[in-house]
């Protein structure tokens, strides 16, 4: 069982009617993450005899400040993990356990990099793109962010603040709704074009599973090897439970 770690919330921002930034600070220590990893947030809240609701968020800030870390939470719903993040206010403590996995460019080969996210997986992406393993060669790295419009979670301005200067592009694309029947197509030319311009040697998606699953086929039949691709499904993902 992973040791239960504990931040204390000191800021929040309003990022629209659905969303917000909120800032933690460890309560003793670092957090020692790289850029791209996540935390798995206790709730506390139960959702059936013994069984707690716990929910990753991965971190957008970047990993060159580690005694304070920053998680975008959109409210879903009815969804016990984000209306809880939702609730919280400054001062509240954060229960959680972290940092996890491996999105990272660790193990992944020098040379062009593609990072497409869609929907709220852009806060994985901006960990990533903000993470000092990018930041020593942005110019290597083109990034996508497929959404639908710019009210669905964070601001695309407030994405592109967050970068550091030097990536060789930042495209916000507009997208269909999830489920909807153009979607994939409409992602698939989205990429189908960037390799038109630039193959890339390791590729880091992010967001929805039904895009990002066949997105990696697309990839690895135009050459990149399949172990040069990350993956981080936020929902509709195959291998576990969407985060909420």
């Amino acid at each position: 069982m992973a040791d239960a770690r504990i931040a204390r919330l000191i800021e929040i921002e309003r990022m629209g009617s659905e969303a917000r930034l909120l800032t933690f600070a460890m309560a003793g220590g670092d957090l020692g993450f790289t850029g791209g990893q996540y935390v798995i947030v206790n709730t506390g809240i139960e959702l059936s005899p013994g069984k707690l609701a716990k929910r990753a968020y991965s971190i957008l800030s970047g990993d060159d400040l580690q005694n304070q870390f920053q998680i975008a939470v959109r409210r879903i719903g009815d969804g016990p993990g984000s209306n809880f993040m939702h609730r919280l206010a400054v001062g509240a403590e954060l229960v959680f356990s972290g940092p996890w996995g491996k999105f990272f460019p660790n193990g992944a080969p020098a040379g062009l990099r593609l990072v497409f996210a869609t929907d709220t997986g852009i806060t994985a992406a901006l960990g990533l793109l903000c993470g000092r393993q990018i930041r020593e060669s942005p110019a290597d790295t083109t990034a996508i962010w497929f959404v639908e419009s710019d009210e669905y979670f964070i601001p695309a301005a407030f994405a592109r603040d967050s970068l550091r200067a030097g990536l060789a592009a930042f495209e916000v694309a507009i997208a269909p709704p999830a489920g909807a029947p153009d979607r994939l197509e409409r992602a698939l030319a989205l990429l189908n074009r960037s390799l038109e311009s630039r193959r890339p040697s390791s590729a880091f998606l992010a967001g929805d599973g039904a895009i990002i699953y066949p997105l990696r086929e697309r990839l690895a039949g135009a050459g990149v090897p399949m172990e040069n691709i990350r993956l981080e499904a936020f929902f509709n993902n195959p291998e576990r439970k969407a985060r909420l």
